[in-house]
């Protein structure tokens, strides 16, 4: 009953609310195809008035950087966020929306948990996104369990006393030989039953209960101001999608995203790909600014311990604090 209120709710509102800038320009949303594409999928097909707009990962920064950034809403990764929007002086961060979706591979069937998360320790992780947020959060989560690891730069030796750590490209999964290799689903998805390679947990799992702060959704301070109705629906639809995407054809969640994408972009999900369980992977949920500024701030500090300048501080009016 109240799934159903939820969306009454939200068709109501787009019938007496279009959203649109003054002059009468739709509000525009980006976001990187994948997991954030999925977040977006039920509002899509629900929420009018809005242009949404599924990018490549490569091109997501642009959207929201420059003296006038073109996006309204854009769905980011936490990084990218802090480093370019932290000062709150032109976005806000309206909340979490997905929360880790990065799996270990290999070709045995053994999980790695925190218990046993030392016998890692010798071997070598092929990591896609080394750079980034997902590699990152793997050194912060090794320095947490107490286990020393070793990036391997310019064909090093691996350490048979550390966890060998080592950049890969999506294509490389499976094929350099190493014990383990980290990858985001619907990518470990598709070489796992491509290659045979098994599960064997994942980065959120390893990292702590709730995972970590992915992917974040923000808007222009100036929008959230004068669309506020708009913005509560784009917010509730994102909520609903935890939902809808367990219940709904998986065609009309594809055709959704593919009609909203960047021209000459492949899309990340497809009818084959797109199972229930890389629905589950992709970790879908919001969780509002205010209830998640704490693990944000934590989160980022132990990002920066590990690497001072791959994300800086958020302050405080960053953060938005209102209702939805």
């Amino acid at each position: 009953m109240k799934k159903i209120i939820t969306i009454l709710t939200i068709i109501v509102c787009i019938l007496c609310f279009p959203a649109c800038k003054k002059g009468g320009e739709s509000l525009s949303v980006y976001a990187p195809d994948g997991a954030p594409a999925l977040a977006l999928s039920y509002a899509m097909q629900t929420v009018s008035g809005f242009d949404y707009n599924i990018v490549g990962s490569d091109v997501i920064e642009a959207k929201v950087t420059g003296e006038k950034p073109i996006a309204d809403v854009a769905i980011i990764p936490i990084n990218t966020a802090s480093v370019y929007l932290g000062s709150g002086s032109i976005y806000q961060m309206l909340g979490v929306v997905t929360h880790g979706n990065f799996y270990f591979l290999s070709g045995n069937e053994v999980e790695i948990n925190k218990q046993n998360a030392s016998t890692l320790i010798g071997k070598t992780i092929g990591v896609v996104q080394l750079a980034n947020i997902p590699g990152l959060t793997l050194k912060v989560t090794l320095n947490a369990l107490d286990i020393p690891f070793k990036e391997l730069k310019n064909g090093e030796e691996k350490d048979e006393n550390k966890v060998n750590l080592a950049p890969i490209k999506p294509t490389e999964i499976g094929v350099l030989g190493y014990d383990f290799y980290l990858a985001p689903s619907p990518v470990a998805d598709a070489k796992s039953g491509a290659l045979g390679l098994k599960f064997n947990g994942s980065l959120h799992d390893l990292y702590g209960e709730n995972g970590f702060p992915q992917a974040v959704i923000v808007a222009k301070k100036s929008v959230i101001l004068s669309n506020k109705n708009d913005i509560n629906m784009l917010v509730n639809a994102i909520k609903e999608s935890e939902n809808y995407l367990k219940i709904e054809n998986k065609n009309a969640i594809c055709t959704a995203v593919n009609s909203n994408l960047e021209s000459g972009l492949t899309p990340v999900f497809n009818d084959k790909n797109l199972t229930q369980n890389a629905i589950n992977r992709a970790n879908i949920k919001f969780v509002s600014a205010n209830d998640s500024k704490v693990e944000i701030n934590s989160f980022l500090q132990k990002i920066k311990n590990v690497s001072t300048n791959s994300v800086e501080i958020l302050s405080e009016v960053f953060f938005y604090n209102g209702e939805f």
